[in-house]
This record gives structure tokens, sequence and C-alpha cells, in this order.
């Protein structure tokens, strides 16, 4: 399953080409399509730190009635403390929120769907870039 990150949602909002064009191919593949509530976090935070804050919240409370939400479950938990304890033992992060987007997503068995470069250095997590 594809998991949608902060960064491929912000880009369809803003209709980058590449993200249009990969959302059209996920479409085509008939995926089902999700993304975790520690990006709906993310997105809520840029919008109240933009200058548009009442027309990007109609356009992000658009978009996650058509996206289901992953929540953190208890089965999350463990894999979250394993892929943060292995990163901090290399002297590599990718970010709380990038690494509890991580553990979710394992958890889902999903594939995270972006162009943030954190997602390579966590470890067991299939990116699928843009």
């Amino acid at each position: 399953m594809p998991v949608l990150d902060t960064t491929f949602i912000i880009d369809l909002l803003r209709k980058r080409p590449a993200a249009c064009q990969k959302l059209k191919e996920l479409e085509e593949d008939r995926a089902f399509l999700a993304t975790t509530c520690m990006n709906v976090l993310e997105l809520y935070r840029g919008v109240y730190l933009s200058s548009e804050v009442e027309g990007n919240l109609s356009l992000i409370r658009s978009i996650l009635e058509e996206i289901p939400v992953l929540p953190v479950t208890d089965e999350v938990f463990p894999v979250f403390g394993e892929i943060s304890a292995q990163m901090f033992r290399k002297g590599v992060r990718a970010g709380d929120f990038d690494e509890i987007i991580a553990a979710v997503t394992l958890c889902y068995d999903g594939v995270i769907v972006t162009r943030d470069h954190h997602f390579t250095k966590i470890p067991g997590i299939t990116v699928e870039k843009y």
C-alpha cells in the first residue's frame, strides 16, 4: 500500500508535475492510498505557519476527506523504538516524525511515497520516489 508522505501531499496541492504524474500512476494501479496521522500533524503545522491559513485549511481538509489516515497503534511503538535505536547507534537521525511515519508505514506493510531523502536512511522502509 502506498503511504503518502507530507512532501507528496504538498506537492499535489501545489500541482507539481512529478507528484501529479505519480498520483496518476498509483491510481492506474488501483492502489489503496493512505497517509499517517503524523503526516496530518505536519500538514496542519504547515497551514498555521503559512500566510494563507484559511485557504490552506480548506485545501488540507478537502484532501484528507479523500485519503484514509493510518493511526499510531500499540504495534507501532516497538517498531518505532527499534528503528530509532538502530539509527541512534549509527549516528544517523531522520527526525522523530519521519521515524514514526516509517514505523506506521511498516506496520501496515506500506511503501512511503516521498521525495524526502531522510526516509532512505531508515532501516527496513521501502521508499517510492517521484
